[in-house]
């Protein structure tokens, strides 16, 4: 059962992380553009990306490492951590 609740927090962290990253790609291209096109269409778009679809991938970064902390909590471990047990 711990087996099967760690696989479904590491895959919610890893698709949260991997949306998350393209969407920084997305609001990226989308301020180039904005610069490229310049104007007063460009400052909207600018405006758009920043105030409406950029909370989105905010939001998905933050389940990602709130799926990433809970899965260090029940695995017990962490890439940090010293052990002699393996």
């Amino acid at each position: 059962m711990k087996e099967k609740i760690e696989n479904i927090i590491k895959n919610i962290f890893s698709i949260s992380l991997v949306t998350a990253i393209l969407g920084g790609g997305v609001i990226f291209l989308m301020f180039v553009v904005a610069l490229i096109i310049g104007g007063g269409r460009g400052e909207m778009l600018a405006t758009s990306a920043a105030d409406k679809i950029m909370p989105y991938f905010i939001r998905l970064a933050s389940i990602a490492v709130l799926a990433g902390l809970v899965s260090i909590y029940i695995n017990g471990k962490h890439s940090l951590s010293m052990s002699d047990k393996e």
